[in-house]
């Protein structure tokens, strides 16, 4: 194998596991994802950890209390406004949970997808896992 094929063959394999979706609010519309983790810790998956997307806007859970609002996507920022949330007191690890997700979603995130349907937002508050439950 020459240099060239060499140096194809090696970026192939260094890019095999890159994947690169580019997303915009369609890619969001009628969709619901299972929040998978939060600031790296795994959600109790006995509690209900989902956020949907439906008509411009996003709403969901975070184990005890609901959340929506309005979210808009630009490249590969997701920016959410006008959120409200009921204000339950929840037992921990819910109430933990429940601070580190709307502090995420109230700063613009960054998108990383790891696959079509694994995806992270994230930004200085912190991260959000999601997997995809429905297209």
């Amino acid at each position: 194998m020459g240099a060239a094929g060499f140096r194809t063959a090696a970026l192939a394999l260094l890019c095999a596991g890159c994947t690169s979706i580019a997303a915009d609010a369609r890619t969001f519309e009628d969709t619901r994802w299972r929040v998978t983790a939060i600031n790296r810790h795994v959600t109790p998956a006995a509690v209900n950890y989902a956020i949907g997307f439906k008509d411009g806007r996003i709403g969901g859970q975070f184990g005890c209390n609901h959340f929506g609002g309005e979210y808009r996507v630009a490249r590969e920022i997701l920016t959410t406004s006008a959120m409200m949330m009921t204000e339950m007191a929840c037992p921990d690890p819910a109430m933990t949970f429940e601070s580190w997700g709307t502090a995420v979603l109230q700063q613009p995130m960054r998108m990383t997808w790891s696959s079509s349907r694994r995806l992270t937002l994230s930004n200085d508050a912190g991260s959000i896992d999601l997997e995809l439950l429905s297209p």
